[in-house]
């Protein structure tokens, strides 16, 4: 085997709700997530000892603070592997933006060294180390749209979202989580979204009410210190979209268009001001990645 390449797929929030916290201090989450099209690609490549990761984007750590790194020294450690690898990491996906670029690398680590030092896991297996790495690494394990609860392991998959043109704008704002749940904390979450009523409008096909029942608890904290968040989702959702959202913990807005051309015409008109601005779509499960 010379290489293997893997898509990271990013993963957006179309509700996100926190619950409570636990004893240990995590917090429980209730979420409907789904994957987009937008995707960093990491190439393994075997080698005698030692891990090597390498990457186009100079300003992520290339050490044990990335959690692909930490993901194979994981591996290493629990299963007494000897082999080394390279792993070339090239992002695509905004770091700090509420997409899950880091914890999406970390679960295509986990499937690609699991290949390439033929371990054999199972993804049950592959999801019970995941859980250890990030809340949203088992998620990106299995990719797809899903209901996801308590601390990031309850994973439902549910049917794919249609066929939608997605926009993604990402400000000149980076949001650390640690900060955001710290934020949150020390406020009154007035209002929980409905999500429910969110994954009874999906099975329906009623994708014309979405606008009235996605929502994000982490929204009112971050809008409330970064009012241009704010704006970029009044904006989307004054020109036409079926919804619009603040993905994670922030700083990136979602657009969810039916109408490709509206897309981008509202792509074109971002992109003047927010570099870090892409068209995406709405992708299927099973659509996460490939091998070679």
């Amino acid at each position: 085997m010379s290489k293997i390449i893997l898509k990271a797929r990013a993963k957006v929030n179309l509700s996100l709700d926190v619950t409570g916290i636990r004893e240990d201090g995590y917090h429980e989450m209730r979420m409907i997530n789904h994957s987009i099209e937008l995707a960093d690609v990491l190439t393994f490549y075997p080698r005698e000892q030692g891990i090597v990761l390498t990457s186009n984007e100079h300003t992520i750590p290339l050490d044990e603070r990335n959690l692909v790194i930490k993901v194979a020294l994981k591996l290493q450690n629990q299963f007494t592997i000897k082999l080394g690898a390279k792993i070339h990491l090239e992002k695509r996906i905004p770091a700090q933006a509420g997409l899950a670029g880091g914890s999406s690398d970390a679960a295509a680590a986990l499937k690609g060294l699991n290949t390439l030092w033929q371990l054999g896991l199972s993804q049950s297996e592959l999801l019970k180390i995941a859980v250890t790495i990030g809340a949203d690494v088992p998620y990106c394990l299995v990719g797809g749209t899903a209901l996801v609860e308590g601390i990031g392991e309850k994973i439902t998959p549910i049917g794919d979202l249609r066929k939608m043109t997605i926009l993604v704008v990402k400000p000149d704002i980076d949001i650390a989580t640690p900060w955001a749940f710290k934020k949150l904390d020390n406020s009154i979450i007035k209002k929980h979204p409905d999500i429910s009523a969110l994954m009874a409008l999906l099975k329906q096909d009623a994708y014309h009410e979405l606008k009235e029942v996605v929502g994000n608890v982490f929204e009112a904290v971050a809008f409330a210190d970064y009012p241009e968040i704010a704006a970029i989702k009044k904006e989307i959702l004054a020109k036409g979209a079926l919804a619009s959202i603040m993905t994670g913990s922030g700083s990136t807005v979602i657009g969810y268009y039916a109408d490709r051309e509206l897309a981008v015409k509202m792509w074109q008109q971002f992109k003047e001001i927010y570099p870090l601005c892409f068209l995406s779509k709405t992708e299927e499960s099973g659509g996460e990645n490939y091998v070679e």
